[in-house]
């Protein structure tokens, strides 16, 4: 080997030749910039060069960031990537749009944190002269009920533009599919060859490019300030992955991928109402996984839902044999199926394939913006990330011209289908009027946003073979005016039925599979939840029909009065009914405006019957201005409030009394940051920031010795992973004798079994694998709880008329026996196993106590995880898990899990000195699904510091 050639000689004449010759690093700089252009990803040859690419917009070339302090500093640095900003991003496409005729960019929205949310219409100048003709074309074939006796079906599929919608980036931190959403457009609006040409004059194109900004821009700000000079290739560093919040969730944290089933969103809400517009017949979600695995995209493996199109499946396998020859190509890892599953109708690809179109979905090794050193040694670039979903995108889109035709008719038959009656299936969900129209209003406002048409009755109907949320038949019922009723013929049919349905099951051959997976693998298949029932979710009276009869059905709820009107001058104060779900912001408002609301703890009589949790303004009590801020509550969350003249009741505990409890504002503290779960802490924050208007106090729990507590009276613990590792036993003291002082700790799924712990010393509940040989001590206090609910006496034996008839009672035939400890652990331990990703369950409520005001007596929860606590006097459990024959509801709850969880509580409270402390089982604001189990946990809050503390008369 000849001296010169040896890496040390290269090394010195190249620096030699840096110190002396700046020229030569522009001509390095420019040779990398190349190489992350536009020309390492397609033929720049058959580009208009009169359109400009990403780099001569964009300040610094997508992939590329430089620091040119000097030449011997810039070339020594390694060059790091970087991906494009929202803002870089929007004025890219915003100069596309004004110098090409092939793109139009549309706003849709603002983001939480003010940022523009837009979508790209790229397709040929033809086509953009008559979108509004194909979009009105193609809702014909959407709904067959538009077509007229002129239309021809097969003229309009020959001549009609297919229509692709396009999303890229719902996750913040998975960052290569904008850039590469970026790159697609210019392509497309700079291509000159044939096969583009063809595809934008059979295709219309949708491209959302950023679908979560704020979480990108949060992440991109991570990555900025965790990178340093050195680029690392180590997928474990911090620069790869940011901070506890990342940026997967958009401004309050949520996964906007699990929002396509409530829209409690803007960055969902708008999307989902152009594409309810466009009936798009391809749907592409493109996402990033861990580092360090390859690609995968469609098909899924079982479960997938079972509402989906028979037709569906076989055009997602021609879209994959279609990608996957296109990775062939280049020679690149990929994989389908696996962990990947289609059950849930809440991710965007499932929702759409739900809605008639082909939904794909991509899932790409993640570099967030660098470099990532693999298993082999090699290296992957953010360039090679981006251009996987650049060649994976042209693809789809290839593949659905080619079968533009067939896609078009199938997806028109499917409609036919769905506009058609069929005797074996439910003819109409009905919703009859409630006592909480708020909640109601909200699940239909819901269903219009989804496409789904509803009706209002103006008079009263008989229904014929029904079935409610509780899985209980009835011949026929009777419904009055105003019931809202979701027939199941119309367009979105089977998007209905999968969100609407009670019970859905997996089919033979995925159970089978679901339960292998646990009993040899100990893991489950079902990495979500296995029901999404919206009926469910929101705790409401619903009925499916097999059959009703033609009644005119109103497009809106028959008008009711003013509420304004009813609100004028009242001699003694006025009443406000907890039952709507409106009071909790209403609410809110009066305690931030310096009012005094009571409650009411039992029911009363007052000209109307009025139920426990009743709120009472006393005019005595309250600002002198009281009927002008009730006036502003009343238009702004439009709440009936209820003028009252005097406080002696018909029946019940007059108004002046000890049974209208005196309610505090609520100063809430929320823990965060790791081991916090950030989507937990996210909705818990949006329900009551964005949605009740309550001001919070997000605090790191990591420095929870730090944190004055005196400031708040409510310490709320999200579900998290590992509290022990950030609260020591001091940490527990201090909350306790915070708790002690008068403070109301609400702690939530795992955070609560941190609280239940044994040895915490600070709640007396128990996880139940904690207490397995007492546990025929709890089932006992379990059937004094129960029999207390309905208490019978027989006066035989209290008056001591036959007492020969007195006998002690039978032990309980459903008292676990006494067993070896090590056999009741193994047991447990096994159970456990089998324990549900989600599941909805019948729960039995304590009407009476505070904490399930305005709930009822039963509703359904959504159950998840291993945590069953146990209680007992003094500790009250309002909200109890069914008995095993009628825990069930809808989803999948494997009989091992069922035995173990039946009877346990799924919230209690119990006093600590002055304090209190309120256990979850599991999370009640999750994802902002869950109307009903909402109002439990506003309940806590909103209601806690007044109603189970004892704090002191003001000095």
């Amino acid at each position: 080997m000849r001296i010169f050639d040896t890496p040390l000689h290269r090394f010195v004449m190249l620096l030699a030749l840096i110190l002396t010759s700046p020229a030569l690093v522009e001509c390095a700089f420019a040779e990398e910039a190349s190489a992350n252009s536009a020309a390492g990803f397609f033929d720049v040859g058959k580009l208009n060069g009169a359109i400009p690419a990403p780099e001569t917009v964009i300040d610094l070339p997508v992939g590329l960031n430089t620091v040119r302090h000097s030449p011997l500093h810039a070339y020594s640095q390694q060059i790091r990537q970087k991906a494009v900003s929202h803002d870089a991003l929007l004025g890219y496409m915003q100069k596309l749009a004004a110098v090409s005729d092939r793109i139009t960019l549309t706003p849709c929205g603002k983001s939480h944190e003010g940022r523009t949310l837009f979508f790209l219409t790229v397709t040929s100048s033809a086509n953009h002269k008559r979108l509004d003709e194909i979009k009105a074309l193609n809702a014909k074939l959407a709904d067959p009920r538009k077509l007229t006796d002129k239309d021809d079906v097969n003229k309009i599929i020959a001549d009609l533009p297919a229509v692709a919608w396009m999303a890229y980036s719902i996750h913040g931190d998975e960052l290569s599919s904008t850039d590469a959403a970026m790159y697609i457009v210019y392509r497309l609006a700079a291509a000159t060859d044939k096969k583009t040409i063809r595809l934008l004059d059979e295709v219309v194109i949708h491209i959302a490019p950023l679908v979560n900004p704020d979480g990108r821009e949060r992440f991109l700000g991570h990555l900025h300030e965790l990178s340093g000079i050195v680029e690392n290739s180590d997928y474990q560093a911090m620069q790869h992955s940011g901070l506890w919040s990342q940026g997967r969730g958009n401004h309050y944290l949520f996964d906007l991928n699990r929002d396509w089933l409530v829209f409690a969103h803007p960055e969902t809400g708008c999307l989902a109402k152009v594409i309810d517009s466009w009936n798009p017949h391809l749907l592409v979600d493109s996402h990033e996984m861990g580092g360090l695995d390859t690609y995968l995209f469609d098909p899924p493996n079982d479960p997938v839902n079972s509402h989906v199109s028979p037709k569906n499946i076989p055009w997602r396998k021609r879209f994959s044999a279609d990608q996957a020859a296109a990775f062939n190509r280049y020679g690149w890892s990929y994989y389908t199926r696996e962990w990947y599953t289609d059950w849930g109708p809440f991710y965007t690809n499932a929702w759409a394939n739900l809605r008639g179109a082909v939904g794909i979905l991509y899932e790409q090794a993640g570099a967030n913006g660098a470099d990532v050193k693999q298993r082999t040694g090699h290296i992957r670039t953010y360039r090679q990330t981006v251009h996987h979903q650049i060649v994976s995108s042209f693809a789809n889109l290839a593949t659905l011209r080619k079968n533009r035709k067939e896609i078009l008719n199938d997806f028109h038959q499917d409609r036919i289908w769905a506009i058609s009656a069929d005797e074996d299936t439910f003819e109409a969900l009905i919703l009859p009027p409630c006592k909480d129209q708020s909640r109601r209003g909200r699940l239909i406002s819901v269903l219009l946003q989804q496409g789904i048409e509803v009706g209002y009755t103006g008079g009263k109907f008989k229904a014929h073979g029904l079935v409610d949320i509780w899985g209980r038949g009835y011949d026929s019922m009777e419904f009055g005016p105003g019931a809202a009723v979701i027939k199941s013929a119309q367009p979105q049919r089977r998007l209905l039925n999968a969100l609407l349905e009670f019970d859905p099951r997996l089919t033979d051959k995925s159970l089978k599979h679901e339960r292998q997976e646990i009993e040899k693998h100990r893991g489950s298949h079902l990495y979500d939840v296995s029901s999404s029932s919206l009926a469910m979710a929101f705790a409401l009276e619903a009925y499916w029909a097999k059959a009703m009869p033609e009644v005119k059905l109103l497009p809106h709820y028959p008008c009711k009065n003013n509420l304004l009107d009813g609100l004028g001058k009242a001699d003694y104060g006025y009443a406000i009914d907890l039952a709507d779900s409106g009071a909790y912001p209403a609410l809110a408002a009066l305690l931030q405006n310096g009012c005094n609301p009571r409650i009411a703890t039992k029911p009363f009589a007052l000209g109307r019957q009025f139920d426990a949790g009743t709120i009472i303004l006393r005019k005595h009590e309250n600002p002198d201005n009281l009927l002008k801020i009730l006036k502003k509550v009343c238009e702004d969350h439009s709440v009936e409030i209820i003028g009252i003249d005097t406080a002696l009741v018909e029946s019940g505990p007059d108004l002046g009394g000890r049974r209208m409890q005196l309610l505090r504002e609520p100063r809430i503290a929320i823990a965060s940051q790791w081991p916090v779960s950030s989507t937990s802490f996210g909705s818990i924050w949006h329900l009551l920031d964005h949605n009740i208007h309550l001001r919070t106090s997000p605090v790191n729990i990591q420095y929870a010795g730090r944190i004055d507590l005196r400031k708040y009276n409510v310490l709320i613990l999200p579900n998290s992973r590992n509290l022990s590792a950030v609260l020591d036993e001091s940490a527990v003291k201090k909350i306790k004798r915070w708790v002690e002082a008068g403070g109301t700790l609400i702690a939530l799924g795992n955070s609560a079994a941190f609280a239940a712990g044994k040895d915490r010393g600070l709640s007396s509940v128990r996880l139940r694998r904690d207490v397995l040989e007492e546990l025929p001590v709890y089932a006992d206090a379990l059937a004094k709880e129960t029999d207390a609910r309905d208490v019978k006496i027989d006066t035989s034996v209290v008056w001591g008329k036959e007492p020969d008839k007195v006998k002690a009672d039978p032990p309980n035939k459903d008292t676990p026996a006494k067993k070896d400890a090590d056999a009741l652990k193994r047991l447990d331990q096994w159970q456990r196993m089998f324990s549900p990703t989600g599941v909805f369950v019948a729960t039995d409520i304590d009407p009476e106590h505070w904490l399930a005001f305005g709930c009822g007596q039963k509703m359904p929860l959504l159950f998840a995880g291993r945590n069953a606590f146990m209680s007992k006097y003094p500790i009250a459990a309002p909200v109890r898990l069914a008995d095993a024959d009628s825990l069930r509801l809808s989803g999948l709850l494997w009989p091992e899990a069922k035995e173990r969880l039946a009877g346990t509580a799924y919230a209690t409270v119990e006093r600590l000195g002055h304090g209190q402390i309120i256990l979850f089982a599991c999370d009640p604001t999750y994802r902002a699904w869950l109307a009903g189990s909402q109002r439990l946990f506003l309940n806590a809050v909103i209601l806690g510091p007044g109603m189970g503390t004892s704090p002191p008369v003001p000095w």
